[in-house]
Order: C-alpha cells, then structure tokens, then sequence
C-alpha cells in the first residue's frame, strides 16, 4: 500500500506539476504498481434490460426485481438453474436487502427462493461516494473563521472563491470530489517543494536528475507529511507536556494537513486503481477504507466492506473470487484507464434511460420506457450521427478544466500560512478541532470492547451458517426426482439437499438464536432499513464515465465510434437513483 500511495503521489507530480517534470511520464508508467489481479484489457459488451414498474424501496420489492431480471433473461427456462450460483451488483442498500432475504429466509426456505444462491458484488461507485462524504465530514474544519484554520476543506473553498458549503446540506458528489482533489494537488506539489527545498516547480523540475530522486522525493512526502503515526506521536507529547511553560509540541494546523494528505491519497489511490483495472489494488484500498468508514460514521458501508473482505479471504471459493474481482469493473470503451464500476454503469445507463424518456413529453408511458431502456445506445448512436451530418452540436462539451490556477492559488495559501510546519499551533475555542484519524479510530471501535462491531459480525456469519445446514421447512427441492444425473457432466449435477443438522451441533448460541428467527439481530438490522445520507448525483458530471476529463457528458455530445457502432465514452455522463 505504502507502494501504490508513493506512486498516486509520483503521478501527481507529473500530471500537475508543470512541463518541467513530463520528461518522467515514460519512466513513471513503467513503475506503475501491478497485481496479479489486475483485469486483461477488453472490451464489456453492453445489454440493457427493460424498465419494469416495480417498487424497490422494500426487501420485496428487490426481490421482485431479481426475479424480473431472470425472467427477462429466460434463465428459469434453463434445466437445474436453482442450483447455479448467481451473481449480482448493486448499490449498498440494495445488496444489503438481497443479503437480508437469505438472513430472514435462511432454515425456512430452501433453493430459489432461500437466495442461498446468490453472491453478492459490491458497488465501488458507491463505496467511493460515502468515502468522499466521510472525507468531507472529518476535514471541512469551522468556516468563516479566516486564517485561523488555514489547512481545513473550508479555508480552501473559500479562497477559491467556490460557493458556499454547509455540511448539513453538501453540494452533489462531483462537486466534493473536485474540490478535495484540487486541495490534495496543491497539498503534494507544495511539500515537493519542502523537500527539494526549491522555490518553485520549475527550479525544482530543473534539479531532479533522475527519476529515482523524484520518487525519494516522493518517499519524503508520505513519511513526512502523509504520515499517521507522526501525528499520533506529536500529540502524545502535547498531551504528556500538558500544563508546561513555553510552546506545547506538535501543531494542530500540521497535523490535522498530515491526516487531510494521508486521506486524499487514499481516495485517489482507490479512484486510479479502478481506472487501471487493478481489482489486486482496489483490495487494498477496501480494507483501509472498511475502517475509515466506521471511523467517519459511514456505519453502513463500514459493514459492507467487512462483507467483501470477509467474501474474498475464507468465503468464496477461488473461481468465484476471480469472477467478482474480473468483473466489477467494466470497460465500454476496451481502451487503458478506462475501467469503470459497475455500478457507475448502471447509473450512467440509467441517465440516459431517463433522458430519452423524459423527451418523448406527456405521451410517455411505462410501456415507452420499457421499449426504450434496451435500445439506450443505439439511441444515443442515433443522435450523436445526427449531430455529426447537421454539422451542429447543440450539447455542453467542452475542453478539460484548467486547473492550474486552481492548484497554483492554494499553494500560495499553504505557503504563506506555512501549513506544513511545526510551528506550535493550538487551536483557540471555536477555531476548529483536532481531526479524527479516522483508520485508528475504525480499528479502536471494531476490536476495542468486549462487545464490538467484529464481533456481532462473527456472531451473526456463524448463526447464518447454522442456519443454512438445516433442512428447510418449505421445501423446494421437490423436483430434484425429475432431474437424471445421469445425463449430467459431474461438474453439472445437483447438490442433493441438505441434511437435517442434529441439536447437538448447534452451538448454545445458535440454538438461542433459532428461538426468534424472525427477529433480526442489532447486525442485521444495521445492515437493512433505510440508506445512509449520502452526497447526491444531481448532474450528469456527478456520473460521468472519466471524471477527470473536461466533457460534461450531456446527452448530445459527439463521439468516435468503432465499426461495429459500439460508442466510444470516454466523455459520457450520468444520473439516476437505484432502480434496475
């Protein structure tokens, strides 16, 4: 991980540091982090699936919409398909209610509808979300207390003259995300000038004779400045000299910058690593981020990364592991960095479904929707060749943000405030506060108590695990005497149903357990109910396909496309709720 954040720190430098340091581009591809994981370049074929009137905001309801999904499919018309494992994707509160079904269901009903069938794959696009509103949360400082807080979120926003932001109402995902990007840009190419002790990039690009002094630079900046333990040892001797004469170690500005930097790598880290296609790099970033979520509130997704971690390490055997970590990421375009989630797919397919319907005007209908939603890319195919024989292009696109004044701005700022020294610094009351460090915060609360998260999660996994051994009460393996072996490849051939699990290998805690199976436990209940607040997706930014290019991905935009018509998106956008 140290490895992977250096490099995220490395491509900074070059993308944003100025033409002084693009002679490094070759050397810096070719020392790019690589997983055995990592995904082989291709192209994902697309196929959209009708729009179906059903109600999601309940267990049921998702339950209906699975069943309408393989009814559309015709896999029910496939011989022995109760017994193939079947895999899904989706937002957190979706999968959440998926996992829920096999919780309530799990002793009670068997094969289909037990969902004992199902594996569940996470949404990234989502995790990524709550983690930009975490960030947000535990670095916005107090606004409007000026150069007092000269390192928070908040200072920043204000001296780029961005528009205020209160963090009981945050502005949509896009917005949050390209303003701590911003910051954490100014952030690296200013300690870069610590350590290189330059004045300015451009000397500083000068003086670097080798790409192995860049990346000692760039070791530098993370032990220095992105460093957790640093801080925790800066505050540890405050807190023993507390009450001396003189000034008190440590500073609160530097080491709440050091958690900020430490923090925006972590997030770009894991927004590269999905555009790079490395599901071995996107591992590693869950975990840190299953205990940044607890740590910053995200108690919800928290839990889902405990699930995925817990899946890939002792649950799923290996040829499932390598099918979720091969395809939660798809790529429209089969071109390099161009990995989207899939669960970005889905809201950007979605964006386009109701844009194409909302045009149709008042004669729209359920049965318009349906008949559109499959045919979403030839549709935008269709106009984008429209566009291009018109000769006019009635959409938003646009050249990439420049983001050098941006960057150049804050630098002055954390140069001038000299954010990045140790100079003392205490807050004064209503200043601002010392930031969480929110990884150790996370590992605290899951191991530090007798009753903690870690364990309700065991708890609850090895209740599930009793549960499912028992012979279910409604049984629906009936049909198994119409199934002939026989006929089957052994690979092919249906478990036999299983066996009755005697009382006495039910744990005293399990057994205590079955006495309410249709109460949820404190777990399980955390994990169903309603979905966090989270930052909205109001615009079509807030689900383009490449968010660190320029297009704004409105519905008219030109693209290239390949012979077989498959549209090229590196420029696409958009927005929708959850509904398949």
């Amino acid at each position: 991980m140290d490895k992977c954040l250096r490099h995220c720190i490395l491509r900074i430098i070059v993308e944003h540091g100025g033409e002084k340091f693009t002679k490094f581009r070759e050397e810096l591809d070719k020392a790019l982090p690589v997983t055995a994981e990592k995904i082989e370049l291709h192209r994902t074929p697309l196929h959209p699936l009708p729009a179906w009137n059903i109600d999601e905001s309940t267990i049921i309801g998702n339950s209906e919409v699975v069943d309408a999904i393989y009814t559309e499919l015709q896999v029910k018309g496939l011989s022995h398909w109760k017994w193939v494992v079947k895999i899904l994707a989706g937002d957190q509160l979706s999968i959440a209610r998926l996992r829920s079904l096999l919780n309530i269901r799990a002793g009670h009903e068997g094969a289909y509808t037990g969902f004992g069938w199902g594996v569940w794959m996470p949404g990234l696009f989502h995790g990524k979300i709550a983690d930009m509103h975490g960030f947000f949360v535990t670095h916005w400082g107090v606004p409007h207390r000026g150069t007092h807080n000269p390192g928070s979120l908040s200072f920043h926003n204000t001296h780029l003259h961005r528009s205020p932001i209160v963090l009981t109402s945050l502005p949509p995902f896009r917005v949050c995300r390209d303003l701590v990007f911003v910051s954490l840009y100014a952030r690296v190419l200013h300690c870069l000038l610590l350590v290189s002790e330059q004045p300015t990039l451009d000397e500083c690009g000068d003086s670097i004779e080798s790409f192995a002094q860049l990346e000692s630079y760039a070791e530098q900046i993370q032990t220095q400045y992105a460093n957790a333990e640093t801080v925790a040892d800066l505050r540890w001797q405050r807190e023993m000299a507390a009450g001396a004469n003189g000034v008190p170690p440590g500073d609160e500005i530097f080491e709440n910058s050091c958690l900020f930097l430490r923090d925006a790598l972590i997030s770009r880290e894991f927004t590269d690593s999905i555009k790079a296609g490395d599901s071995g790099r996107i591992v590693l970033v869950l975990k840190l981020l299953a205990l940044s979520f607890r740590g910053n509130g995200r108690t919800k997704y928290a839990y889902e990364m405990l699930h995925v971690i817990h899946n890939l390490t002792h649950v799923w055997p290996k040829p499932i592991r390598d099918i979720i970590l091969n395809n939660w990421l798809v790529n429209p375009t089969g071109k390099p960095f161009s990995w989207v989630e899939v669960d970005l797919m889905q809201e950007h397919m979605n964006f386009w479904i109701k844009t194409i319907y909302q045009a149709h005007g008042s004669a729209a209908s359920w049965e318009w929707l349906g008949m559109v939603a499959p045919c979403v890319t030839a549709l935008r195919h269709l106009s984008s060749s429209i566009i291009s024989i018109l000769g006019s292009d009635q959409g938003t696109k646009h050249a990439p943000a420049d983001l050098v004044t941006d960057v150049e701005v804050l630098m002055e700022s954390l140069t001038e405030h000299e954010v990045y020294q140790i100079k003392g610094r205490i807050f004064a009351e209503g200043d601002g506060t010392a930031t969480t460090d929110v990884i150790t915060a996370g590992v605290q609360q899951l191991t530090d108590s007798t009753s903690n998260p870690l364990m309700e999660y065991n708890a609850s996994f090895s209740k599930l695990q009793a549960r499912c051994r028992l012979r279910p009460l409604i049984e629906s393996w009936g049909d198994n005497k119409s199934i002939d072996s026989a006929s089957l490849p052994p690979s092919e051939s249906p478990s036999p149903p299983p066996s009755p699990l005697a009382q006495s290998e039910i744990t005293d805690g399990d057994a205590e357990g079955d006495s309410d199976d249709e109460e949820l436990t404190s777990f399980e209940q955390t994990m169903d109910g309603e979905d966090e607040p989270t930052l909205t997706r109001d615009s079509a930014d807030d689900v383009a396909l490449d968010m660190d290019g320029g297009d704004s991905g409105f519905i008219f935009v030109s693209h290239s496309y390949e012979d077989d018509g498959i549209y090229d998106s590196d420029s696409s956008d958009n927005e929708s709720d959850s509904e398949q």
